[in-house]
């Protein structure tokens, strides 16, 4: 007994192999196309993004030379203009000064110093401001000239005079001090050639008196309120006016 085959099993089978093959020939033309295509595909993809990048590049390129371009004209063009440039008034003076035979400021800076030197100059501290012959009473030695008080209010100097029978017993005092004091304004000078200004005034810094003996022949130095120095030489004694003689050189405050 023979068994039953399944449905359609056995009846067309070259129908079904030649059907079979045909599809499978049909699915081979297919997936040949599908892989054609897939290929055209991914050529465009890869072909595409090459072109952008290149186009970007060269324009980036583009950019940078004409930035470039634009900066060493621009350079050029500044340089050109500061050699154009008109020259500073003190250049064109100094190169007119100098096609005409005349000094430049350096130059002539020296004979501007030669003027200066030859200005008269200012007066010396040594200079004196007064001198000559006055009688020694009370002496003001801050006006100018120098003028004789009638009393020792506001004098400079002035000469105590006293006897005790024939032997003379006179004083020189200095600026008053107030309240029956003295200043150590007064200082008799010793050496045999005549003081100047600053032996006076050094000898009154460290050897100053308020008061001293007077006499004839001698010489003192002496300061006043304002800071005058004078040196004094005291004269013979004048019977008939009671006073010395004297001679006074003043010189200004020091400074």
């Amino acid at each position: 007994m023979s068994r039953p085959q399944p449905e359609g099993q056995g009846k067309h089978p070259k129908s079904s192999v030649r059907s079979h093959g045909r599809a499978s020939g049909h699915g081979q033309v297919n997936q040949a196309g599908r892989d054609q295509q897939i290929d055209q595909h991914t050529e465009h993809h890869h072909h595409y993004p090459v072109n952008q990048i290149m186009v970007l590049v060269s324009g980036v390129l583009v950019a940078v030379v004409a930035v470039l371009v634009v900066k060493f004209a621009g350079s050029s063009t500044a340089g050109d203009t500061e050699s154009r440039r008109s020259p500073r008034p003190s250049d064109s003076a100094q190169s007119h000064d100098q096609s005409h035979g005349t000094p430049t400021p350096a130059s002539a800076a020296p004979s501007t110093n030669a003027s200066k030197s030859t200005e008269s100059p200012s007066p010396r501290a040594d200079t004196p401001l007064w001198s000559g012959g006055m009688r020694l009473t009370y002496i003001n030695l801050d006006s100018d000239p120098p003028s004789v008080l009638s009393s020792n209010t506001g004098a400079s100097f002035w000469i105590h005079y006293d006897q005790t029978g024939d032997v003379r017993e006179d004083e020189i005092f200095g600026v008053g001090g107030g309240f029956f004091t003295t200043k150590p304004t007064v200082a008799r000078w010793d050496g045999t050639a005549k003081p100047t200004r600053q032996q006076c005034s050094e000898l009154i810094t460290t050897q100053g008196s308020e008061t001293l003996p007077f006499a004839a022949g001698q010489r003192y130095c002496v300061k006043s309120r304002k800071g005058r120095i004078a040196a004094v030489t005291a004269g013979a004694f004048d019977e008939d006016s009671g006073n010395y003689a004297g001679h006074i050189t003043v010189w200004n405050a020091a400074r």
